[in-house]
């Protein structure tokens, strides 16, 4: 009796080796040494690429700001100037020839009644310089019932420009006639920063064009042509840094001259 209960004890508790497969296992989770290693190896691959391309994303994200913010900046100042050139040569009624007030000196050079007084790139100076009259806001600034007119002058500094600190850049001043020029903007003022070059080409009454035309009253029209840059060195798309830049052309008819 008691050697027919041990038997039915061992059948109940079989050996290691006739356990099921399932049951067995039971006995063999977790990894080896050699297996944690290759997945360490397997998950470093692919967080090593996911940075890259967060990298390469993140730099591209800010060229871009780069180049939009240096082209933004440029279309708008490219509006304000081409919104002037285009008025060059409103004079003021109180300010013609006749008038209570009239203009008897230029501004900057050339006559009292030259509507444009500078139009011209000096090669010696490295600058391109255009200077007009013109009533821009058309205010009574003195509050004598009539308005006044402007002088503005607008220079362009060569990248090449002796004076490191005004390289790529354009500055404005205004003057405003009230029985003489007085000078309304406090001198020269940055008015655009960043531009890798600026071209002025006149359209001239005769159908030609010339960026240095000699007779600044044969003057019809202006073609502004501004090749912004950012500020510094970005992430092109194909490696490295570089200068980015962008082109902004505009094509100014001025409406009062040549007028009968």
């Amino acid at each position: 009796m008691k050697r027919g209960l041990r038997q039915k004890s061992v059948e109940r508790s079989p050996s290691k080796g006739n356990m099921p497969t399932w049951i067995r296992s039971l006995h063999c989770q977790g990894f080896t040494l050699v297996e944690l290693l290759v997945v360490l190896a397997i998950v470093s691959i692919v967080m090593g690429g996911i940075y890259s391309v967060f990298i390469r994303s993140n730099r591209v994200y800010i060229s871009q700001e780069e180049v939009v913010a240096a082209q933004q900046e440029a279309r708008s100042a490219l509006d304000i100037l081409g919104r002037e050139i285009r008025m060059a040569g409103f004079i003021a009624a109180n300010n013609k020839i006749g008038g209570l007030d009239p203009i008897f000196a230029p501004a900057w050079a050339g006559s009292a009644d030259s509507a444009i007084e500078i139009a011209a790139v000096d090669d010696t100076n490295k600058t391109t310089i255009l200077a007009f009259k013109s009533n821009l806001d058309g205010t009574d600034t003195d509050l004598d019932g009539n308005d006044e007119t402007e002088a503005v002058r607008y220079v362009y500094y060569h990248s090449d420009h002796a004076d490191s600190g005004r390289q790529n850049t354009l500055t404005r001043e205004v003057k405003l006639w009230n029985g003489g020029w007085t000078d309304v903007s406090g001198g020269e003022q940055l008015f655009l920063e960043n531009i890798q070059d600026l071209t002025l080409t006149y359209q001239l009454a005769d159908g030609t064009t010339s960026v240095n035309p000699s007779n600044l009253e044969e003057i019809r029209g202006v073609v502004i042509d501004i090749t912004a840059q950012t500020s510094s060195a970005v992430e092109p798309f194909e490696g490295g840094k570089a200068i980015r830049t962008r082109q902004l052309i505009s094509n100014i008819q001025i409406r009062n001259l040549g007028l009968s």
